[in-house]
């Protein structure tokens, strides 16, 4: 692991152009970051946008089922290849010039070439390839050529999360917001707990965030666990059982009545619950531990996304860069959810393959949805209730950046993972 030495988090890295460009020239363009989904790449022909800044990249599923990146943009004079988010195609046309590309990247056919002198050499002028690479139905892009591979960046996290079996979960929501904010703003949010129990109350009745464990990994990596179906240990124990917890409760088939006075002792009973009722509903729980079946883990994978995993459901949330304003960002959203298995009496083998055959008749690809701070401000949207509560306060926190009055975060100890984060965005930048 390389020296890190601590950063002062000062108000220059969330309001300066300069400090944006550099981040573009040594962070975004040299990190693994997450792209999209295999499930939108399935078969040959598919395709989709990442847009980061001023990249537009290509994440493509070749007629030989091989995954490929490429930037999107044609060799001959520049343009644009693509401009729809997503779609099938065998081969991409520049509507520029006509200059034609495999969905490979291969230049495949060159209008008029013998206006070229010499014509064209066709693999010289191949769509240029980006590093990309799938794991748990998720695909990662890298810029830099000579960073280190997908493996060796996610380190051990790669193993810690296989048991929820990500890959096999389908998406369910897809959901883009336009911040007035950094994009280091919002992702400091979702590096602390500290704000919790001041924006987010009604987390105080199923969560316990001042027990939650903060973890560290190489490469600018954190985890934070914690303990759900309980209260904030902070607080008295209600003799009754709340509200936050009964919904869940209820579906499990759980007698409300027998839990007074006992609130502690929910989460134990959740987990032996949803154990039993998930081989009843087709739900593999057999690699997860007691604590993953009613607590919620979230990884922060540096640069710009937070993982969130529960027994059957998965977001990503992934922070954005605007193109040109450090004062704006795009914050996206995606939940995955476990489908239940269609073989439900075979209880002893439970599995799921998300193979074409296998999708539920019943599942479309939800459309991507894109609005406004504004929006969910007046209640026109929702990324859910906390989400919401966050994106509240987030534009406050940007403008109080520009004042005279402020040069400095000071960070305590619940907001050591804002730190950490900090110091390798310097260690990229350096």
């Amino acid at each position: 692991m390389p020296e890190i030495l601590k950063s002062e988090i000062t108000a220059e890295r969330y309001i300066s152009k300069e400090f944006m460009q550099k981040e573009m020239e040594t962070v975004w363009s040299k990190a693994w970051l997450f792209a999209g989904f295999t499930q939108d790449v399935r078969e040959p022909g598919d395709f989709f946008l990442f847009e980061l800044e001023k990249e537009s990249i290509i994440i493509s599923r070749t007629e030989e089922k091989d995954l490929k990146a490429f930037y999107n943009v044609c060799q001959h004079r520049g343009a644009r290849l693509l401009n729809v988010e997503s779609g099938i195609m065998e081969k991409y046309s520049c509507p520029y010039h006509g200059w034609r590309y495999r969905n490979d990247g291969k230049l495949d056919k060159v209008p008029n070439e013998d206006l070229f002198e010499g014509g064209v050499n066709c693999d010289e002028y191949s769509l240029k390839e980006v590093r990309v690479e799938d794991w748990a139905g998720t695909i990662w892009i890298c810029m830099d050529q000579e960073a280190a591979d997908f493996d060796s960046f996610i380190g051990e996290i790669k193993e810690l999360i296989n048991p929820y079996q990500t890959k096999n979960m389908l998406l369910t929501e897809d959901q883009t917001v336009h911040l007035d904010c950094n994009w280091k703003a919002v992702f400091d949010n979702f590096g602390e707990l500290y704000h919790v129990e001041h924006i987010h109350p009604q987390h105080q009745l199923i969560f316990d965030c001042p027990s939650a464990k903060q973890e560290y990994f190489d490469n600018g990596h954190t985890r934070v666990l914690i303990e759900g179906f309980t209260v904030n240990s902070d607080l008295p124990i209600p003799e009754e059982v709340p509200e936050t917890m009964w919904a869940q409760m209820e579906a499990l088939d759980m007698d409300r009545s027998s839990y007074k006075g006992r609130v502690r002792d929910i989460r134990s009973d959740i987990q032996m619950k949803k154990r039993e009722y998930g081989k009843l509903l087709g739900y593999n729980y057999d690699l997860l531990s007691d604590e993953q079946l009613s607590d919620i883990v979230q990884y922060n994978i540096f640069p710009n996304t937070v993982l969130v995993l529960q027994p059957d459901e998965f977001w990503i949330l992934r922070s954005r860069p605007h193109e040109t304003d450090p004062n704006k960002c795009l914050w996206d959203k995606f939940t995955m959810r476990m489908p239940p298995s269609k073989d439900t009496n075979n209880n002893a083998n439970l599995s799921f393959n998300l193979d074409k055959e296998d999708v539920p008749s019943d599942w479309n690809r939800p459309h991507h949805d894109e609005f406004t701070q504004d929006d969910i401000i007046s209640g026109e949207k929702t990324m859910t209730i906390t989400i919401d509560q966050d994106i509240q306060f987030i534009r406050d926190v940007q403008k109080g950046m520009h004042s005279r009055g402020f040069k400095a975060a000071k960070l305590n100890t619940d907001e050591a993972r804002v730190q950490y984060f900090h110091d390798w965005l310097d260690y990229y930048m350096k």
